[in-house]
C-alpha cells in the first residue's frame, strides 16, 4: 500500500540527500534533450497589403517547430524509460549514476512504441471528457517504471499492467500531484530555474509510489 503524500515526499528527501545536483542534472539533461528539438524554425514569407494610400508587400515571419516536435516526441519514450531507471535506482540505494537515464535507448522500439500508446490512448479519452483523461493518464503512469523492471513486457503489456496496478490507487497518485501544486508554481515564478529541484523532489516520490504498489496486479 502506497503511504500519504507526506511520507512519499519525506522518503524522497532522505533519498535525495548527497544526490540533489546528480538527480537535478538528470532531469535537466532530460529536459533539454526532448524540448531543445522543439524551438521554432522561422520562415519568412510575404503578403499584400493596403498601406498609405498604395499597395505595398510587406514580409512576415512565423515560427515552424513540426520537425523539431517530431524528434522530441521520438526520444521522449527512451528518455523517459532512463530517467525512471535512474530514480528506481535511486530509491532502492543502488548506485544510480547520470548515465542510467541513458539506459532506455537499449529498448528504443518498445519505449518508442510505449510511449505513442500512452498519448495516443490519453488523447482518446480526453476528447471525451477532460476527467476521463486525467483518469486514463493516471491509470497508465506506472508503465514506464514496469517495462524497466520487467524489459520481457512488451509496450501493450506494460500498459496492460500499469492499469492493472493502478486500480483503487489512482486517487492517491492524484493527491500527490496536487500536494506539488505550490512547488511547481513556484518553478514557473522562478523561470524555471526552481524546477532544478522540485522535478527530483517530485519523481523520486512518484518512483517510491511505485515501489509501492508494484506487486499489487490483480
Amino acid at each position: 500500500m502506497p503511504q500519504q503524500s507526506s511520507d512519499l515526499k519525506r522518503r524522497a528527501m532522505q533519498q535525495l540527500n548527497g544526490k540533489w545536483l546528480q538527480a537535478g542534472i538528470v532531469c535537466f539533461i532530460a529536459w533539454l534533450v526532448t524540448m531543445s528539438f522543439s524551438g521554432g524554425n522561422f520562415v519568412h514569407s510575404f503578403r499584400n497589403v493596403w498601406q498609405n494610400e498604395e499597395l505595398v508587400r510587406v514580409p512576415m515571419t512565423y515560427s515552424y517547430n513540426g520537425f523539431g516536435n517530431l524528434v522530441s516526441f521520438v526520444l521522449s519514450g527512451p528518455i523517459t524509460l532512463g530517467v525512471s531507471a535512474y530514480f528506481l535506482k535511486l530509491i532502492r540505494n543502488e548506485g544510480p549514476v547520470i548515465e542510467n537515464m541513458f539506459s532506455g535507448f537499449k529498448f528504443f522500439v518498445k519505449s518508442f512504441v510505449l510511449n505513442f500508446l500512452i498519448g495516443l490512448f490519453t488523447i482518446l479519452w480526453t476528447l471525451l471528457l477532460i476527467i476521463p483523461g486525467i483518469i486514463a493518464s493516471l491509470g497508465y503512469s506506472m508503465s514506464f517504471y514496469i517495462m524497466m523492471d520487467n524489459p520481457e513486457l512488451s509496450a501493450s503489456e506494460s500498459l496492460d499492467r500499469s492499469k492493472r496496478m493502478m486500480f483503487g490507487f489512482k486517487f492517491k497518485l492524484f493527491s500527490l500531484w496536487c500536494s506539488y501544486i505550490g512547488w511547481f508554481i513556484l518553478g514557473i515564478i522562478t523561470f524555471g530555474i526552481g524546477f532544478l529541484w522540485i522535478n527530483p523532489y517530485y519523481e523520486a516520490a512518484k518512483a517510491n509510489f511505485y515501489q509501492d504498489i508494484r506487486f499489487n496486479i490483480i
